[in-house]
């Protein structure tokens, strides 16, 4: 099964000046959001992996991707299939990671670009 795993802060909304808010769903996020609906259309696993968690801001994330219609199917964990081929790990295994930090053309925007 293919996984798309994707970040919260910085990648699908914008960095919030009042933590754990969530920032702004500016046009370069909407752009992530549009390939994170794209890819869960064609079947793939959608994962949130994000800094927040339960009662640290996730209850915000999930609530966010939900006003904005971003289809996640598990925040921050593993797809159970893989938990049972592979073992429990921290690292969330994925076919495609989209995150603001990555080295490469995409980090690059979502950094110019989510100010």
């Amino acid at each position: 099964m293919k996984k798309l795993v994707v970040d919260c802060d910085g990648t699908l909304f914008s960095y919030s000046k009042k933590w754990p808010e969530i920032g702004e769903h500016r046009w370069i996020h909407k752009i992530v959001a549009h390939y994170v609906r794209y890819k869960k259309k064609q079947g793939w696993i959608t994962i949130l992996n994000t800094m927040r968690e339960p009662y640290k801001g996730l209850e915000l994330a999930k609530e966010a991707c939900i006003k904005y219609n971003i289809p996640i199917d598990l925040y921050n964990e593993n797809y159970k299939p893989d938990i049972e081929k592979w073992g429990e790990s921290r690292k969330i295994g994925a076919t495609v990671n989209i995150d603001d930090m990555n080295i490469g053309l995409i980090g690059f925007l979502l950094r110019t670009f989510s100010k």
